[in-house]
């Protein structure tokens, strides 16, 4: 055996054992991690396979194919819910997640007004952005549950319209907003929650946790949900797939619509969702970017079928 040929069975062994990893790892947090990315890790193998051919290295550029091919079966998610137009002016939702340490208040809040939404989530809601977000945002959102915190968990939401009921929930050390308010003679129940960033096993561990208590509370709801906020999770993530199962929720953004880590008009994963429950659907989605944020917004307008 060559040496060339050598490094190259070795190597192509390293990669083969890589994709078994992506492939058939259970649900823990290193495997979790990785597999985060598994449309960027495909997509990452055929380049690498094309430049293998290209330098006659067939061994390597089959085996990456070969990986690529496993691992795209792995991103399958739940169903999303197809868009359908609405007749009547629905809840039109905004979510963002403005990071702590951004300053950019007023290009932010100039933003987000210029989408005339009825609800505002807003995430990582620090002190000053309590105050910023109060400010900028009272005259047009009267109705507010503002929850600042110090250690990115901080969590608010606005409304034009009184609340019929509004809770804070803490879950896992954590806050989460519920409220209902009333649109166009609906009630709808929309959550705001933002999922403990799995950056070690004790928060993976706190992250699941919050949503199978979000799953379930989500599925105990007597009104049509509105589910909105970063859940740190992605599409294929076996945690997000169990938390539609148990809270028959439905997702209304695609697996294919990233918004983390956010640069420019990109990103890389979906963290951030939203997602309905019973009779409701959505007649419109997009996500927008967040002055000085690494997260893309999400806007979304939701009906509800039983609307007159």
């Amino acid at each position: 055996m060559t040496k060339r040929l050598h490094v190259e069975v070795v190597v192509t062994t390293m990669l083969l054992a890589v994709a078994v990893i992506l492939v058939f790892s259970p649900d823990a947090f290193l495997p979790m991690l990785l597999r985060a990315f598994l449309h960027w890790w495909a997509m990452g193998l055929v380049v690498v396979g094309l430049a293998a051919f290209w330098n006659r290295l067939r061994l390597f550029g089959t085996a990456a194919f070969c990986s690529a091919l496993g691992i795209l079966p792995q991103t399958q998610v739940p169903a999303v819910d197809a868009l359908r137009p609405g007749d009547a002016h629905g809840l039109r939702v905004a979510h963002l997640n403005v990071f702590q340490g951004n300053d950019d208040y007023a290009a932010v809040i100039a933003s987000v007004l210029r989408f005339d939404a009825d609800v505002i989530s807003v995430q990582e809601v620090g002190p000053e952005w309590a105050s910023a977000l109060r400010s900028g945002l009272h005259e047009r959102y009267p109705y507010a549950v503002v929850v600042p915190r110090t250690n990115c968990t901080g969590i608010a939401l606005f409304s034009r319209s009184p609340f019929l009921r509004a809770e804070v929930i803490e879950i896992a050390w954590t806050p989460f907003i519920d409220v209902t308010v009333k649109q166009s003679g609906q009630e709808f129940r929309v959550i705001a929650a933002h999922a403990t960033s799995p950056g070690g096993y004790g928060r993976f561990v706190r992250r699941n946790r919050q949503l199978e208590e979000l799953a379930r509370m989500v599925r105990d709801s007597d009104t049509p949900v509105i589910l909105v906020g970063d859940l740190n999770t992605v599409h294929w993530d076996d945690a997000y797939q169990q938390f539609c199962i148990v809270s028959g929720a439905r997702p209304i953004n695609s697996s294919l619509q990233p918004t983390w880590p956010a640069i420019g008009p990109f990103a890389l994963i979906p963290l951030d969702h939203a997602l309905i429950t019973g009779s409701l659907s959505a007649s419109r989605f997009h996500s927008f970017r967040i002055s000085g944020s690494d997260h893309r917004g999400l806007l979304t307008e939701i009906h509800s079928v039983n609307a007159s």
